[in-house]
């Protein structure tokens, strides 16, 4: 009895995806911002004929970063700088921190009233040596599945 062998493997040419090169905020300086914010927060909650209750907030999250300048290695010049605000802007950890915190700020606001999905609409900006992160959020109110348990 003669064993067949097994065909020829092709080979293929190519990749299906392409790596890209960018960069990100260490971990140990998204902790060093968050833990030296300033958050101002302001919204109410509205109500319409025939509609769901719902708070409409702004939260607006500041970091001062010359008091995190001295504690990291690296040059802060203004190309520095803008590749911050980039990384900032793209780091889906800070965006939903971001997001965390303003609805934990509506949370809040409402105590008594249980909170839905909330939409949010996040912008990153730089203005000198300050970082701003401003989170709008529309939350429904008196919808989530713990209400209903009720």
């Amino acid at each position: 009895m003669t064993r067949r062998l097994k065909p020829l493997a092709k080979a293929l040419r190519g990749s299906l995806l392409v790596g890209r090169q960018h960069t990100a905020i260490s971990r140990a300086f998204e902790e060093e911002l968050f833990r030296r914010a300033d958050v101002l927060s302001e919204g109410s909650c509205r109500s319409a004929k025939g509609a769901l209750d719902c708070y409409f907030g702004s939260t607006m999250i500041s970091f001062d970063l010359s008091s995190v300048r001295g504690r990291f290695r690296g040059e802060f010049d203004a190309a520095a700088k803008a590749q911050l605000l980039r990384a900032v802007d793209g780091s889906v950890r800070v965006r939903l921190r971001a997001m965390r915190l303003a609805c934990a700020e509506a949370a809040r606001r409402v105590p008594d009233r249980a909170l839905g999905t909330a939409l949010t609409e996040i912008r990153v900006r730089l203005s000198n040596d300050q970082l701003h992160i401003d989170v709008d959020l529309e939350v429904p109110l008196g919808v989530s599945s713990r209400s209903r348990q009720r």
